[in-house]
């Protein structure tokens, strides 16, 4: 458990802080105003004495390696706080709000922890829950809720405080739209995750939605990168060829074939500013198929 010490001068300090900034409109979407709201008062149960802010610099001071993951889905800010059993000071449950930037981030860093058979709990866009642990995703935020005990009473109470959070953040949750870009027909289910930073190991593609599929014993996977212009596709594209050597044949819009000596052929559409494709496929007659269907999107 951890345990907080006393800070008054802070505590006098803060709220006079955010005044300023809430008069002078400084924080707007980047920032949450008062976000000791989203720690509510559960019954039974004694709210956080203090909600402890963490920064991208402080991170690693609260979860060490694994800040890197959060990093790299552009982590603002993180808001933990603690509650204690009123019956049992020996009882608590963990809140901890990440804030990642925008929804696609957060879904990003949420489906790099999701089990690929999660058991799905509705709140948030989506959620998930494991013994002692309720994880969800709502608007730019991840939510991880934990607790040492199992009992009823503990399991209830992580569900009003997540169904709070998440009905402050966004009361009608959808996915981002990105996650709609991609075709249901064959889709392992909850084998979809948002990439980055990296994706196939090339530090110039960043920002790729995948999923993974199985079609007549066939396992393959799509994707989709959403730039910011057309300028940035055709950069992006333009780098890959550098990297595999190959000459571009024709650098304008449409289907593009990369020989990627670490992840084999790479089927590319390029369509403004996305870039659409398939990876780990060989089945020619599956690739003119995806080739075809992107061209048409």
């Amino acid at each position: 458990m951890k345990v907080i010490a006393e800070k008054n001068n802070k505590k006098a300090v803060f709220p006079v802080i955010a005044l300023i900034l809430c008069l002078c409109g400084g924080f707007g979407i980047s920032t949450y105003a008062g976000h000791n709201k989203f720690f509510t008062s559960i019954e039974g149960w004694e709210e956080p004495e203090q909600v402890d802010v963490y920064s991208p610099e402080t991170l690693w001071d609260i979860i060490n390696g694994a800040a890197d993951v959060f990093m790299a889905y552009d982590f603002q800010e993180l808001y933990w706080g603690e509650y204690i059993n009123s019956a049992d000071n020996t009882v608590y449950i963990v809140m901890e709000i990440y804030r990642q930037g925008d929804p696609v981030n957060a879904f990003g860093v949420y489906s790099q922890e999701r089990p690929r058979t999660p058991q799905l709990i509705d709140i948030g866009v989506q959620g998930y829950t494991a013994p002692g642990v309720l994880h969800f995703f709502v608007a730019d935020c991840y939510v991880k809720i934990r607790s040492h005990d199992r009992s009823e009473e503990t399991v209830s109470a992580m569900e009003k405080m997540a169904r709070h959070v998440s009905d402050l953040l966004d009361p009608d949750p959808k996915f981002p739209d990105i996650v709609t870009m991609l075709p249901e027909e064959g889709k392992i289910d909850y084998s979809e995750e948002f990439i980055n930073v990296n994706f196939l190991g090339h530090p110039f593609l960043s920002g790729a939605f995948v999923s993974s599929y199985d079609i007549d014993g066939n396992r393959f996977n799509l994707f989709v990168i959403k730039t910011k212009s057309r300028d940035e596709s055709e950069k992006i594209l333009t780098d890959y060829y550098k990297f595999s050597g190959q000459e571009i044949k024709d650098p304008g819009e449409g289907i593009h074939r990369i020989d990627d000596r670490w992840n084999g052929e790479i089927g590319i559409v390029w369509k403004d500013n996305k870039l659409y494709g398939y990876y780990n496929l060989e089945n020619k007659e599956l690739q003119e198929k995806y080739l075809e269907f992107f061209s048409g999107s």
